[in-house]
């Protein structure tokens, strides 16, 4: 199954969980219907027709669904706005807390260098990463609505124990669920079951209510208590029917959450496995958690609601467990393994945790390999651009290693600084300048960053900029990337003034490169967008009439992206020869109807169109880059750039051996 095939069935578990949320939905307003009817011939004291509750009372069913239906509603609707915006939500609501790029305790650096050649290596953005630092049992998650806005959250029992090859597996387990569309499935299914529960929620609060009421009711005179009993009797019934109907929405949410999840998790472990090919990794994490005391349990009160979230069981259920059987599990990928799982301790990390060792066994992939790969992937990309399209999603040891080679090679200051703050920002600034051979244009930006910038971080620029200036055309992107998660520990204000600043080294010579138009989706998916209201932020389905026009323009961008011998009418017809059925007739459009907002809000309409149709439209995109015979790295870059724009990640375009 490939990375569209995975698209596609997570498409269908949204179908199967909103049909299952709505049959959820009729059996409530059945049960609360029959309450009332119920309440209402017990206050009416209705004794000669003990039938009284099965009687049709329509006025009464209408006021019912509606109550029931805007309360559920309420509760989803709020619940999805909250979670809208990405995974920070979950995992702050969890308890976890950022861990800053530049940390300096052993084991969370060793966590985040893993975290860093996954993301890289599957053509991720970098994502934040959160540690649960009062959680000691063995699990980890990943959030978000998107590969852009996703985070990674890991407890401190998994860090305090797992090694590095098995905190590698349970981050490869994690990534597979980013790339193979689990997470906005997981937080739908988190916010249509909080409309679900939201009744037991608010029968619970009527009855702390009255409670409170009782204890005041208590002083006032037996007279007026006498008025009150009447009415705080028929309040504590209401209060508790609603507990117990409640209960009918926990049975079916719990029985929604095992349905969708268990078969997720075993195509993530035998995910997992492909891409690190390293099955003891996720194998003896998966032991590690049996040999443990608290297992992958966790204490938060919010464990219960995202626990088909985790790698592991967050609460203990037999009859609605949301992961299959951890031995089961086990056996999946080592079947010699039949138990028992020996006791876990914790471990000691050492220094040497921070290099991958396998990177050792594969004689440590230099740069001058790395820059051949990216060569050979060029040539392919030329040669047979739409197989180029099914690595996407597809990860391998093979891009673990490229990645290796381009990063590994990096000078350590500037590995350093890319981890900080404010040397990410002064990387960025310096990666956006001109060439140097380009000195009047870099006089301009300098001179911009001189009236505008702040002090420390063009101080910071002027330092790193030579070291900068040295990194070869394949490690300017990685090296964007791995800014990310330092970027952002900035303050919203900080990050709105650094997107000013940005917008004007691009624009200082009134075009932008296929490198800048990277830069600034980068910083506007990951770092702009989180800022922004959920509602605000969000992507709209395009219309029927959208698709086509956003298509046109995407294409014409690309095919005037050519090299100087390249012809752009040429390219942009072969490519719509590829894909007719969204081309249609039509045209290329002239470079200045191509800007950089026109490029953007194209990609931003064509992100949630079918992944079939993505497929498509990739394709013909990977056509119009190799109509001309000669596919430059970055051309390879942008390609992997709109890729990611669909929310389609493309690992390193390599020579896969």
């Amino acid at each position: 199954m490939d990375f569209f095939q995975h698209q596609d069935r997570a498409r269908r578990n949204s179908v199967f969980l909103l049909v299952s949320f709505l049959l959820t939905v009729v059996c409530i307003v059945a049960a609360v219907y029959f309450a009332f009817a119920g309440i209402l011939s017990f206050a009416s004291q209705n004794t000669e027709n003990p039938h009284a509750i099965l009687e049709w009372n329509p006025l009464l069913l209408l006021s019912v669904t509606g109550g029931v239906l805007l309360l559920i509603a309420t509760g989803s609707i709020y619940k999805i706005w909250m979670l809208g915006s990405g995974g920070e939500h979950v995992a702050v609501s969890l308890g976890g807390v950022k861990v800053p790029a530049n940390t300096l305790v052993l084991e969370e650096r060793i966590l985040l260098n893993v975290v860093e050649e996954m993301a890289l290596a599957s053509g991720t953005p970098v994502p934040p990463v959160y540690l649960l630092e009062n959680e000691l049992g063995i699990n980890a998650f990943a959030a978000g609505t998107t590969p852009q806005n996703a985070v990674i959250g890991i407890t401190r029992g998994a860090i305090n124990t797992l090694s590095r090859d098995e905190l590698q597996g349970v981050i490869a387990h994690e990534f597979s669920h980013i790339l193979n569309g689990d997470m906005k499935l997981n937080l739908r299914l988190i916010g249509l079951l909080h409309g679900i529960l939201i009744i037991a929620l608010l029968g619970y609060f009527l009855l702390r209510l009255l409670s409170e009421l009782s204890y005041h009711g208590s002083r006032r005179s037996s007279n007026d208590n006498k008025g009150a009993i009447g009415i705080v009797m028929g309040l504590a019934l209401v209060g508790a029917t609603l507990v117990v109907i409640g209960y009918v929405g926990v049975f079916f949410a719990n029985w929604i959450k095992a349905a969708v999840s268990r078969q997720r998790e075993f195509l993530a472990d035998a995910s997992a496995v492909q891409f690190t090919r390293n099955p003891s990794g996720i194998a003896d994490a998966l032991k590690k958690i049996g040999g443990w005391p608290t297992h992958s349990s966790l204490k938060s009160a919010r464990a219960m609601e995202a626990s088909h979230m985790f790698f592991g069981s967050s609460v203990m259920s037999l009859m609605f467990a949301t992961h299959p059987p951890l031995l089961t599990r086990v056996k999946r990928i080592d079947p010699r393994f039949s138990g028992p799982f020996s006791e876990t301790k914790n471990i000691v990390h050492s220094d040497s945790e921070l290099v991958d060792p396998r990177s050792l066994s594969m004689q440590r992939a230099s740069f001058a390999a790395s820059h051949q790969s990216a060569l050979s992937g060029a040539d392919a990309l030329e040669s047979k651009p739409a197989a180029v399209v099914e690595q996407i999603g597809e990860p391998t040891t093979e891009h673990i290693e490229h990645v290796h080679g381009l990063v590994d090679q990096l000078e350590r200051t500037l590995a350093e600084d890319v981890r900080d703050p404010l040397g990410a920002v002064a990387v960025i600034y310096a990666l956006l300048l001109a060439p140097s051979t380009d000195a009047t244009v870099r006089r301009v930006q300098m001179k911009e960053l001189e009236s505008n910038c702040d002090q420390r971080a063009l101080a910071e620029l002027k330092r790193v900029l030579p070291s900068v200036d040295r990194l070869a055309l394949e490690q300017r992107l990685p090296v964007v990337c791995l800014a990310l998660p330092a970027l952002h520990q900035m303050s919203p204000a900080q990050v709105n003034a650094f997107r000013l600043t940005v917008r004007k080294l691009i624009q200082a010579d009134r075009k932008w490169t296929l490198f800048e138009f990277a830069v600034h989706r980068f910083i506007q998916k990951r770092l702009v967008d989180r800022l922004s209201s959920p509602v605000v932020s969000a992507s709209h389905s395009p219309g029927p009439r959208d698709i086509p026009k956003a298509f046109q323009i995407v294409l014409s961008a690309l095919a005037h992206a050519g090299g100087k011998n390249s012809d752009p009418r040429k390219a942009f017809q072969l490519a719509c020869k590829r894909n007719s059925k969204v081309a249609g007739s039509i045209e290329l459009l002239p470079l200045e109807m191509c800007s950089l907002n026109e490029l953007d809000k194209a990609l931003n309409q064509l992100e949630n169109v079918s992944p079939g149709l993505k497929r498509q439209m990739l394709e013909s995109f990977a056509e119009c880059i190799a109509a001309d015979g000669h596919v430059t790295l970055g051309e390879t870059d942008l390609f992997r750039i709109i890729s990611d724009a669909l929310g389609c990640p493309m690992p390193p375009i390599i020579a896969k051996k």
